[in-house]
């Protein structure tokens, strides 16, 4: 149990969930630390063979990026915590075991970065996706309540964009066209538009959804971990099995 994370291993699974609901789960500089912690232990544990990552509460698998920290960056913070973001979030892409996430209700700005980090994303039915930053400091009617007052993440000079990760990582999953459609103007994917967009890869209703994502890690998790750190290896390097491969 770590400050607004808990990971626990049970049956080869590792479940790895965001837990502050009361603030909708909001990533904070401890949880990134924490998950760096989590990510250092599991990779090299033989008792694990793939991580779930999932939201605690009904509301949210994560709704970015805490507000109070942003509001409270220097410029020098800001660079910091983006770097921060950056190497969690690529720590989890490079993870040798499989990790997907599980998400739900709001999955928006650095919580749609978190999952895009994931081998995979598989959502609830009532999940709304989208990387918002861009509408914090838009003109009304786009601009959203909590920023009425200003955007505390938007710089004097200079401008703003999703920073761990997700600029890049969409486009690779959704294709170029989609994700500039995405960021330019901040709209939220409903679960079924996300999954015909190819931004989720399966869409469970919501009285199978934790069944649903129990059984698919299982059945990963039944796997033997030296195939599955293999074939990861394999896609995410582009290799063949014919080709040379790193060990």
């Amino acid at each position: 149990m770590y400050d607004g994370l808990n990971a626990t291993v049970k049956d080869r699974v590792c479940w790895i969930t965001l837990d502050r609901p009361d603030k909708l789960n909001a990533v904070t500089p401890d949880m990134l630390h924490a998950l760096h912690r989590v990510f250092t232990e599991i990779d090299g544990d033989p008792d694990v063979c793939v991580a779930v990552l999932r939201g605690a509460g009904d509301r949210a698998f994560c709704a970015g990026m805490d507000l109070q920290w942003a509001g409270s960056l220097t410029n020098a913070d800001r660079v910091e915590q983006g770097r921060l973001g950056s190497r969690t979030f690529a720590m989890m892409e490079r993870l040798s075991i499989p990790v997907f996430a599980a998400v739900h209700g709001y999955v928006l700005g650095g919580g749609l970065e978190l999952a895009l980090a994931a081998d995979f994303i598989v959502a609830h039915e009532d999940a709304k996706l989208g990387l918002v930053e861009i509408t914090l400091s838009a003109r009304p009617p786009f601009r959203p309540k909590m920023t009425e007052d200003g955007d505390p993440d938007q710089p004097e000079a200079g401008g703003n964009a999703p920073g761990w990760g997700g600029v890049k990582r969409l486009p690779a999953r959704i294709g170029r066209a989609r994700a500039k459609q995405m960021l330019f103007t901040g709209i939220r994917l409903d679960a079924r538009r996300a999954f015909e967009w190819g931004l989720v890869n399966e869409l469970f209703p919501a009285a199978d959804f934790d069944s649903e994502v129990a059984a698919l890690a299982e059945r990963i998790a039944a796997m033997n971990r030296y195939n599955l750190r293999l074939v990861k290896e394999l896609v995410t390097g582009g290799y063949d099995w014919i080709e040379p491969h790193p060990v």
